[in-house]
């Protein structure tokens, strides 16, 4: 069975160890489930073989029992041990009669006033001997067995019949079908144990290396460490070397980042300084040009850096220190501005780089600031498994369709003012860096209302 037909297997679950579960239970029963059949009809011959063989005893007994007289008058009087041919209608029956004269017969108390009737069908064997099965006036399906003989020293033939109940052999069957169950239930449920626990130990090791896989995406490791079965162990080599490659990349793109910020700080700086040589009337003009392109050069030096770490192992940053620092400089900044911080837990912890976050949350609180008349609140908790900063004012607040256009990649509301909408796009363009999303909505306080989430848990106690 290959992997895309169990793919298109609908009962089976998205999961390796269900499916090894599953599958191999359903062998296991199902192998059971054979091998019952297999021992049950053979049960079933063995028992019909006993049952004719009884007969043929029986029937030589009949034999050894009967005569014929001086008057050709049939005489015996056998017992064959079973106190069912004495019995009215107990399917055990045996008659002894000639053949050329019906009326000469002797049968069993049990056969009454019945007859063994041969079906037509029945043929005698070379032995003149036939089996045959037949059902009396009750309805009881009875196994039989004839044979023919001369009896004395005539030409006579005699017809020695005799028949067993099947009653009795179905109850024997039946019996040893219940008892078979339940050893092969228990036999089935030990299999399917045993197959749970060898799924479980089985695929331990990838579980294992799954576990180490999320550490090193979180931060709290740098490789895949332990020992693996063989079947796995290149499988965790190669994921390791592809870690300290994509760590490589990253230090080497980091490099060149720092290097092009350096190149391009000197002609800045150049610049910067021979702007009082400028007119007084193009000073604001070249000014206003210079801050623009170092801001520009700032944004896509960030964006470059952010790209170059992401899918690769990242860094642990608590957030409640970060965001209370940040806090505290807009509050002193801002003596007029009332801020209330709202901090569910010191315990969170941001799953990226305190730069980062800096940048957005500094970028978020700075605007609210900006803008609001008197007050701004400031939340952050754990929404869902990730982090939730919400930043709040109560100013004058952005138009729907300068929302929309701040929360495009990229987007600036106001393309000729520095900052306003430029910090904005920053935070837009590392939060879809960590995979997370940014909301601006108004608040309830009459401003925007910028709601980040981000990935990020709670720290574990120790």
């Amino acid at each position: 069975m290959n992997s895309s037909l169990l793919d298109r297997i609908s009962f089976l679950p998205n999961t390796l160890a269900a499916r090894l579960f599953i599958l191999s239970s359903l062998a296991a029963i199902l192998g059971v489930l054979i091998v019952a059949f297999v021992i049950l009809q053979e049960y079933r011959q063995n028992a019909e073989a006993r049952l004719n063989e009884v007969l043929i005893a029986n029937v030589f007994n009949l034999m050894g029992t009967f005569e014929v007289d001086q008057n050709g008058k049939l005489m015996g009087l056998p017992d064959l041990g079973d106190s069912r041919y004495n019995l009215f209608d107990s399917g055990y029956y045996w008659s002894v009669q000639k053949i050329s004269d019906e009326k000469s017969r002797i049968a069993s108390i049990s056969l009454a006033d019945q007859k063994i009737i041969i079906p037509p069908t029945a043929e005698l064997d070379q032995t003149f001997q036939r089996s045959f099965e037949m059902e009396d006036k009750i309805g009881q399906m009875l196994q039989g067995l004839e044979a023919q003989v001369f009896l004395g020293e005539g030409d006579e033939l005699y017809s020695f019949r005799i028949t067993a109940n099947k009653s009795s052999l179905n109850e024997e069957i039946t019996g040893f079908l219940w008892r078979l169950a339940s050893i092969l239930s228990i036999f089935a449920f030990s299999m399917v144990l045993a197959t749970y626990l060898l799924v479980r130990l089985g695929l331990k090791p990838i579980s294992r290396a799954v576990e180490m896989l999320g550490k090193v995406r979180t931060g709290e490791a740098s490789r895949i460490d332990g020992h693996y079965p063989d079947e796995i162990a290149p499988l965790i080599a190669q994921t390791n070397a592809l870690i300290e490659s994509n760590n490589t990349i990253v230090e080497r793109a980091r490099t060149q980042v720092g290097n092009l910020a350096h190149s391009l700080k000197t002609p800045l700086a150049v610049m910067q300084n021979e702007l009082p040589k400028l007119s007084k009337e193009k000073q604001p003009i070249f000014k206003e040009q210079v801050d623009t392109m170092r801001n520009q050069v700032q944004v896509y030096l960030d964006r470059a850096r952010i790209s170059a770490r992401s899918s690769t192992s990242i860094a642990n940053t608590p957030l409640f220190p970060v965001l209370e620092k940040l806090s505290n400089v807009v509050s002193k900044l801002n003596p007029a501005t009332d801020i209330d911080s709202d901090f569910d837990d010191e315990g969170l912890i941001f799953e990226g780089e305190e730069h980062d976050l800096q940048e957005i949350f500094g970028n978020l609180i700075e605007n609210a600031a900006k803008y609001a008349k008197t007050a701004m609140k400031i939340s952050a908790g754990l929404s869902k498994g990730r982090l939730e900063i919400t930043v709040e004012d109560d100013g004058s607040g952005m138009s729907a369709q300068d929302i929309k256009k701040a929360e495009k990649r990229g987007g600036r509301v106001d393309e000729g003012k520095v900052g306003w909408g430029l910090g904005l796009s920053i935070v837009r363009d590392i939060v879809d860096e960590y995979d997370g999303s940014f909301k601006l909505s108004k608040s309830p306080m009459g401003g925007l209302k910028a709601v980040v989430l981000l990935p990020g848990r709670k720290e574990k106690s120790h």
